[in-house]
């Protein structure tokens, strides 16, 4: 529907729209909402209506000129009434409660196998780029030939592997938006969510960025196989490589963990042996919390 209309019009249409949809839900939804239209209705029943409804005192005596029938069939009907809407609303509460954890467990467990994943990768393909830089450093300093031809034949061996990973951590780069439409409703239902799984996507995308570099490989019938291997590496972009992994890989984890916290603390929740750890812990967290704080301020600059 608002795909046909110009951005300046859908978009507060949007959000409007988003607003009357939530004021919806809360009045005719929930006990609550009800309790306050009712109290409305009852207090502008005159504007709306013509009638003035009888008020407490009024009430009272009209009950009080009734039959012992008539009062019994009041009171047994407003104590049904008041229990069904008391059970109703407590188990709707708890369903809803139930499904809300159960969805909160399923994501928290799937951001921490896919950002685990994604560290793991980063970290062997750092490995492979600084492994690299060392081949290159050590064949530059006259190492013997055997050593040299070694770790020409080695490195090449070696680069399958870092294509294979490589090529999983972009798919997995691409795969991370899936993350955000999945439990996007879910990660903007609460405060912070949204931002820490912002930050995590940001900090592998950085080091996607990087992961391209030159991959050595055999050449037929090459002659000088050390010196083919040497023109092959791109030390800058190896170090570039191994520089954004240190760079992102703590806030890829940090903030991928904290998002997985945030997700499991209303399940799991405190207690007296979790703020006895935290205090147990309180320097090593103030120091960590301390370099995130630093790494992000340098990263902004």
């Amino acid at each position: 529907m608002f795909t046909k209309l110009p951005p300046n019009v859908s978009v507060p249409m949007f959000f409007i729209l988003m607003t009357f949809v939530l004021l919806y839900r809360f009045l005719f939804g929930s006990v609550v909402g009800i309790l306050l239209c009712c109290i409305a209705l009852y207090k502008l029943s005159g504007f709306l209506f013509g009638v003035d409804p009888l008020n407490f005192d009024e009430l009272m005596m009209w009950l009080v000129t009734q039959g012992e029938t008539t009062k019994a069939a009041v009171l047994s009907s407003v104590i049904t009434v008041i229990g069904f809407l008391i059970a109703y609303a407590t188990a709707t509460s708890n369903w809803k409660a139930q499904l809300l954890a159960n969805m909160k467990i399923q994501a928290a467990g799937e951001i921490e196998v896919f950002f685990a994943e994604c560290s793991r990768l980063s970290t062997d393909c750092s490995l492979y780029a600084e492994a690299l830089v060392e081949a290159v450093d050590k064949i530059q300093k006259d190492c013997a030939l055997d050593d040299a031809v070694f770790l020409a034949h080695y490195n090449r061996e070696q680069s399958q592997i870092f294509i294979q990973k490589r090529q999983r951590l972009v798919s997995m780069g691409i795969d991370v938006h899936r993350i955000h439409g999945k439990y996007g409703a879910l990660l903007l239902s609460s405060p912070g969510l949204k931002a820490e799984l912002d930050s995590a996507t940001k900090a592998l995308t950085n080091i996607i960025d990087k992961v391209w570099i030159n991959v050595p490989f055999h050449v037929q019938g090459d002659q000088n196989v050390i010196q083919t291997f040497v023109n092959q590496v791109s030390v800058v972009d190896c170090i570039s490589l191994k520089n954004a992994v240190e760079k992102n890989s703590s806030e890829l984890s940090f903030a991928s963990g904290g998002l997985r916290g945030n997700l499991m603390s209303t399940v799991v929740g405190f207690n007296f042996w979790t703020i006895f750890n935290l205090y147990k812990e309180r320097s090593d967290f103030s120091n960590t919390i301390k370099e995130r704080f630093i790494r992000r301020q340098k990263n902004d600059l």
